[in-house]
């Protein structure tokens, strides 16, 4: 009988980019200092001002990198999205993507690492030291997410039973968001963007969970929805998910509904993570 064995940990590279003299933009070398600080065995951190084209060599001694910067315009409190090898031009040599990093860390050394750009939200970007208030918020946020990320789909194997949340909204967004803070943390996810396909999709993949916007089709389009799911039989908890603050409570009776909560937006991915497994763990 051959012995069983197990597969080798991925070299994991998180390199974070950005100006610590201009606020915000210091998000990047911001997370991964604070990643570095209790990085587990095989993860490698860097920092620095600018993405350079020699930092395809490193890329290239990795399974995976996860790129880190300052996002001026995206979601709260960050977006992480794969990318894929692309060569662009430019008049410097010195300041290039994480595609063209790629894209040459493919040419030059044969290496095509999975890879992530990890886009933190930033509101100021004068020249001075120091993050924002909300900056330094989002900045926890994307630490314990990518610390909670590499664990579950690096570092531990997975179970052989996951829970499954279905998230109901029409952004895309706000369903991409929910996706990449559940995944972290083991769920599997599905997804529908209408309030009738979200009834169909529950049907289909039984989730143990369900999130659900209040203000899709129409303003209270969420809790018609929890109320035809509940009343076509789903037991499981089903959750609003609502950006109109705290008035919310005043409109809608959660517990007259049958809910199991209301998250709010922008998503806490501490609260949501952690308020799931408290509920799931006991059904």
């Amino acid at each position: 009988m051959s012995a069983c064995v197990d597969k080798p940990r991925p070299r994991i590279l998180v390199l974070g980019y950005g100006n610590p003299g201009r606020q915000d933009d210091g998000l990047g070398p911001a997370v991964a200092a604070a990643i570095e600080k209790a990085a587990p065995a095989g993860v490698t951190v860097d920092a620095d001002y600018q993405l350079n084209i020699e930092d395809s060599a490193a890329a290239a001694e990795h399974d995976v990198v996860i790129f880190v910067d300052a996002s001026v315009s995206g979601p709260e409190p960050f977006e992480m999205k794969r990318v894929e090898p692309a060569a662009e031009i430019s008049f410097s040599s010195h300041s290039v993507s994480p595609a063209s990093v790629l894209a040459a860390c493919a040419e030059h050394f044969k290496s095509r690492p999975e890879a992530w750009v990890l886009g933190v939200r930033g509101h100021a970007f004068e020249f001075a030291e120091g993050l924002t208030p909300k900056a330094r918020r989002n900045c926890e946020a994307a630490v314990a997410f990518i610390q909670a990320w590499i664990k579950e789909r690096y570092m531990e194997k997975s179970s052989t039973h996951k829970k499954t949340i279905l998230a109901i909204d029409d952004d895309p967004d706000i369903r991409g968001a929910v996706r990449v803070f559940l995944e972290a943390a083991g769920y599997v996810v599905g997804e529908a963007s209408t309030g009738e396909e979200g009834i169909r999709t529950a049907e289909r993949i039984k989730p143990d969970a369900i999130i659900v916007d209040l203000m899709m089709e129409t303003v209270d389009a969420g809790s018609v929805v929890a109320r035809k799911l509940m009343d076509g039989g789903y037991k499981g908890p089903v959750y609003l998910l609502s950006s109109a603050g705290d008035t919310v409570r005043y409109n809608i009776d959660a517990r007259e509904l049958g809910l199991a909560g209301i998250f709010q937006k922008p998503i806490d991915p501490k609260v949501l993570v952690s308020t799931l497994k408290a509920r799931l763990k006991d059904d």
